[in-house]
């Protein structure tokens, strides 16, 4: 069957990043990234005092008497060249903010979203041999949900989500589908780009090293009969092999963690993060000087009846993942049957991708009470969302009575119009809109209710 399907799918995706990207600032996330962007390539340093994006801004650490972005460095460091180039044919944020910011996030994020999308499409004829699911996973993916929203803004969601996508399907293709060390190495450097971008994607590194060490339970025969009929050798069939692997990818990611590690000595004197130092937001004026606000440094919930209301509401609230996404729902559900099925052919890589997932977000609800500040839904659940959604076709082949994949459909366009309302407005302050679902105060802002 041809793949003009699939080749349609990235054409949309691609004409609704055209279509979409916003032209301003959303809010302090965006700000202080861009911030770090202009300082370095107008001005050569880091702080970013006097940069105009650190006027919208609060997501800022004091060192030293100066202000530097609090976040993850690798996203402004790939778009500096970007940005460069702007300013070099007159086009900056002071002087034009509409357009600086449309084409550093296009260029940046858009880009990027394209490129992890055409990386799923070149993978997953591998498992989902159907060219209209290849297609239908990934609309799903973005199209349909919170990625989409944050695809259009200078988020570090969609590209982290996105490298992490990468390493997962590279670490898979080495291990089932006869990929070299070539693989490995590109995984191992998607994860630390993705490490490097939202600190959630250090919690898979353990796991996806663990993927790489784990000899195949499955019979030699089993594995090597999977591998041909992709063309290849089965990429942990070797002990030899697999031990170059396990160097390759422990040397190269832990690399990453290592220049992370760096680069916070250097600005605080201390290894951790900067927001996992509460210390550098001890300032006046600064919002996170209550610790409660710095999500991962603190516990912050009263008792456990508050604990299990926060969790109901960053799950099935106005915001909830599973209220503005209601397809994840059957995502989510049916990567845990993969995973725990004993004989399911992507068991293993099912658990591969839920285990670290439900420790990522169990760690992220038990030491925070403010889900991503004003966001559209859960932003941090953007990381591990395009990973899950690889098994949309294993999720569907589940379901055997009509009435529930009937309601897969549904909850499938469902969530197409409202993660593209969230993308109108995803940084959103809700307080002058009143209250109701999250898509319903976007609507209701922009004037459509």
């Amino acid at each position: 069957m041809r793949r003009w399907p699939v080749a349609a799918a990235l054409i949309a995706v691609t004409l609704f990043l055209v279509v979409a990207t916003q032209t301003r600032q959303g809010g302090w996330n965006d700000a202080s990234r861009l911030a770090m962007v202009e300082a370095i390539a107008e001005h050569g340093h880091l702080w970013v005092d006097g940069t105009q994006m650190s006027r919208y801004t609060g997501d800022v650490a004091r060192i030293d008497g100066k202000f530097y972005s609090d976040k993850p460095p690798a996203l402004a460091f790939a778009a500096v060249p970007v940005y460069a180039a702007e300013k070099a044919l007159g086009i900056t944020f002071r002087g034009n903010l509409p357009r600086a910011y449309y084409w550093t996030t296009l260029l940046t994020i858009g880009v990027s979203t394209v490129a992890g999308l055409a990386v799923l499409a070149w993978f997953l004829p591998r498992i989902a041999p159907d060219p209209r699911w290849q297609a239908a996973t990934i609309l799903a993916v973005g199209l349909g949900t919170l990625n989409t929203a944050y695809s259009v803004t200078f988020s570090n969601h969609p590209p982290s989500a996105t490298a992490l996508l990468v390493a997962f399907l590279l670490l898979w293709h080495w291990r089932r589908f006869g990929g070299g060390l070539a693989s490995i190495t590109g995984s191992a450097l998607a994860i630390g780009f993705a490490a490097l971008t939202d600190h959630g994607a250090a919690f898979y590194m353990p796991a996806f090293l663990l993927y790489v060490a784990r000899p195949d339970a499955r019979p030699r025969g089993a594995a090597n009969d999977t591998a041909r009929s992709h063309g290849g050798a089965d990429g942990a069939s070797s002990e030899p092999r697999r031990a170059v692997a396990v160097l390759v990818f422990a040397v190269v990611s832990g690399a990453a963690v290592v220049a992370y590690a760096a680069y916070a000595i250097a600005l605080s004197g201390s290894p951790l993060p900067l927001p996992l130092q509460p210390r550098l937001f001890d300032y006046p004026g600064s919002y996170f000087a209550d610790r409660g606000h710095l999500a991962g440094s603190a516990l912050p919930h009263a008792s456990l009846g508050d604990f299990a209301r926060y969790v109901a509401f960053c799950l099935f609230g106005y915001r909830g993942l599973f209220t503005l996404t209601p397809l994840a729902l059957f995502i989510v559900w049916g990567v845990g049957r993969v995973a725990v099925s004993p004989t399911h052919p992507h068991r293993v890589e099912a658990r591969l991708a839920l285990v670290p997932t439900i420790v990522l977000v169990a760690y992220y609800l038990v030491t925070s009470s403010d889900p991503g500040g004003n966001a559209y839904g859960v932003r941090w659940f953007c990381l591990f969302i395009p990973m899950l959604y690889v098994f949309l076709a294993d999720t569907y082949a589940l379901l055997r009575r009509r009435f529930t994949r009937t309601l897969f459909w549904v909850a499938y366009a469902l969530s197409i119009p409202l993660a593209l309302v969230g993308a109108m407005d995803p940084w959103l302050d809700p307080t002058r809109w009143g209250t109701g679902f999250a898509w319903v105060i976007v609507l209701r802002a922009h004037g459509w209710l």
